[in-house]
This record gives structure tokens, C-alpha cells and sequence, in this order.
């Protein structure tokens, strides 16, 4: 099992500080949901969390490796999957799964097994009866998951998604994180990033990012009380009406950034 801790993370882009000294644990068996505003900092922080950026400082580790020292086995323990979709449209769900599969697994897996293996994960995934279909003749949520799908087949211990309910209606994006949820409850490390506020309540964990900088971590409750907001959907519009260092400063001295920092 996988926890990854960020110390002290920092990225900048030339003259450009897209993120300031996030410190956060990420735990096995957890679904952490990150939030924040458009431009606010949360893809840079999962490019940092999936090797897609190296920190300007600081360090992500996982059992206090740092991920850098051996990129290629975190990787390896890793499932990404970006907001667009990396499964060729042409192809039906179960070439999608196939050909993902002889690129990913053991060379020493036979057919058997591998057919054994995508039955698995689409049972799991709900796509049973869509195996057949071509990727492009999907629902959004079918296709999403199909993405997910591929990802899952290597049976990574971490999975990191950049907006997986982009684009979903409400009911289907329910339906995505509750999934979500339960891989967590499998015992791996997921995190995502999500717009949506409905349905955080299903996470155990919420960071919200502004201004490149982390200024919350907890759960939905905490979140509705560190914020004095009565629907976490209020959030933004209260994180506006102040500067951000003083929401830094409000959370920096909460007992929240400890438990967050894995203090």
C-alpha cells in the first residue's frame, strides 16, 4: 500500500510561482478530492504528485523515497488518468483493455490470464455489456470509466485523475466518484481533482488550492466550518471576498495543516 507525502512542494515556471510550499499526505485506502478555482494551482499539484513536473523544491515521497530517486517504479505503482481521454476512439472497449493489457502486465501472462484479468475489471467497472462497443459510441461516463479501466488493469497501488467528471451530468458523475470511493476502499491511494462541489461528502479527504497555495484540508464538515459556509458550493465566493494570505494564515494555524502535513 501507498502513501505519498508532499513536504514543502514548490513548482515555479520561469518567473512564476504556480505552487507555494504544499505539505500533504495522501493515504491508502483514502479518496482525497482537490478543489480550487480555475487557474488555481491544482493541476500543477498533481503533475507534481505524477512525476509530470519535478518541484522547483521540496519533495514527494512514497515510504520516504523520494519519488525522483526511482521515477520508474513509482510509475509503475501508478495509474494516471488525464482530463482527455487516452483510449484510441476506434476501438471497442475490449481491444482498448487487450492492447493495454500486453503493453502494461507481465510479458509472461498468457491469453487465459489476461482475458481472466479484463473480465475482472470490467465486472467491476460495469462494463460487461459494453465490451463489444467502440469507444467513440460510448455514454460519458461508459467512456470515463473505460479510461479508468485501462489504468486499472496493471492493478496500480496509487490512482491519480485530473478531473474525471469533466463534461458528466450530475447523476452519472455521482456514480463516477462513488466508484472512486470504492476502489479507496480497496485499499489504494486515489486523488483527484473535481469542479464539481455535489458530491464531496463521498470523499475522505478535500484539499482546496488558491493562488497556487493550500489553504484547507479536511473533511466536508470541516470544510463547511473552517469556511463558516452552510454548502460547500459557497466556498469560492467566501475565499474571494479575502486576500489569500489570510487564508493561508488561517489554516497555517489551524490544527487542520498539521494532521495535513502528516505532523
Amino acid at each position: 500500500m501507498a502513501t505519498i507525502k508532499m513536504a514543502s512542494v514548490c513548482f515555479s515556471c520561469g518567473r512564476a510561482r504556480l505552487l507555494s510550499d504544499a505539505s500533504l499526505v495522501f493515504r491508502s485506502g483514502e479518496l482525497t478530492a482537490i478543489i480550487g478555482p480555475s487557474g488555481s494551482g491544482k493541476s500543477t499539484l498533481i503533475k507534481c504528485l505524477t512525476t509530470t513536473h519535478r518541484p522547483t523544491s521540496g519533495a514527494v515521497t512514497v515510504g520516504g523515497k523520494d519519488i525522483w530517486k526511482d521515477k520508474r517504479a513509482y510509475r509503475l505503482a501508478l495509474g494516471y488518468v488525464p482530463q482527455d481521454d487516452i483510449i484510441h476512439p476506434q476501438l471497442t472497449v475490449e481491444q482498448a483493455f487487450t492492447y493495454a493489457g500486453r503493453l502494461r502486465l507481465d510479458t509472461g501472462m498468457d491469453d487465459e490470464a489476461l482475458d481472466k484479468r479484463i473480465k475482472t475489471i470490467a465486472s467491476l467497472l460495469s462494463l460487461s455489456e459494453a465490451m463489444n462497443r467502440r469507444i467513440f459510441r460510448l455514454s460519458g461516463g461508459q467512456r470515463k470509466r473505460g479510461n479508468i479501466g485501462v489504468e486499472l488493469l496493471a492493478d496500480p497501488d496509487i490512482i491519480i485523475l485530473d478531473e474525471p467528471a469533466s463534461g458528466l451530468d450530475p447523476g452519472t458523475e455521482e456514480d463516477l466518484v462513488k466508484l472512486l470511493a470504492s476502489l479507496a476502499r480497496l485499499g489504494r491511494t486515489v486523488v483527484m481533482t473535481i469542479h464539481s462541489m455535489e458530491h464531496l461528502g463521498m470523499a475522505d479527504k478535500i484539499v482546496m488550492v488558491a493562488s497556487g497555495r493550500v489553504i484547507f484540508c479536511g473533511t466536508r464538515p470541516e470544510l463547511l466550518a473552517h469556511f463558516q459556509v452552510p454548502h460547500p458550493a459557497e466556498v469560492f465566493k467566501v475565499v474571494r471576498s479575502k486576500d489569500i494570505e489570510s487564508w493561508v494564515n488561517r489554516y497555517r494555524s489551524s490544527a487542520l495543516a498539521g494532521r495535513a502535513a502528516g505532523d
